[in-house]
């Protein structure tokens, strides 16, 4: 008689599961950068597995905006005035990665000028006139502005808040007894950034 034996067959399935992505939250709106004031800007990925994710960023134009992640925040500055776009990529541990593009506006905190600058020689001193406007284009607070006529700064003026958008003109005429060094009129400000 015949045996026979029996083997059982095992069947062995190896699945390869391949990292997933890391996604974005959501599409992100444009952020803007000011030009030498870091801001922190949020950065929502989705880890599937729940790792922890690092991230980096890149920008396209370093010459209107910088870019780098600290504390798991996006961190932007503005350069020069205009636009460039900002690629963050989150991998996870393992390996895989995502990314997502920021569009950002770069910008001066305020924008202001001179619209007349006049010095007439007077007895005893010379005569000035000076028109300029200041421009928030962020919320700005303890603005203080200074303001030269003929290379000679004019007596203080109060401190005060700018909302973004706020535009402010002023004129300004009287009289110096110092000396004049130049013909120039300038208009400066000193300010913090609110929150």
């Amino acid at each position: 008689m015949r045996y026979r034996r029996i083997l059982p067959l095992s069947l062995f399935a190896i699945a390869c599961d391949s990292p997933v992505a890391p996604l974005a939250c959501d599409e992100p709106l444009p952020i803007y950068a000011i030009r030498e004031h870091p801001m922190e800007y949020g950065i929502c990925f989705d880890a599937s597995s729940r790792e922890a994710l690092t991230y980096t960023a890149k920008s396209s134009d370093r010459e209107v905006v910088t870019a780098d992640i600290s504390g798991g925040k996006l961190v932007v500055t503005g350069q020069s005035e205009g636009q460039a776009r900002v690629t963050v990529v989150a991998r996870g541990a393992n390996g895989a990665t995502g990314a997502v593009d920021y569009r950002v506006v770069a910008r001066n905190a305020w924008n202001g000028g001179v619209t007349k600058c006049v010095l007439t020689p007077a007895d005893e001193g010379t005569d000035y006139e000076i028109e300029y406007w200041l421009r928030a284009n962020i919320d700005l607070v303890d603005v203080a502005t200074r303001v030269t006529v003929g290379g000679v700064e004019l007596g203080p003026i109060p401190s005060r808040d700018m909302t973004s958008g706020l535009e402010v003109r002023s004129y300004r005429r009287g009289r110096m007894a110092a000396t004049p060094t130049s013909d120039a009129c300038s208009v400066d400000i000193d300010y913090e950034i609110a929150g």
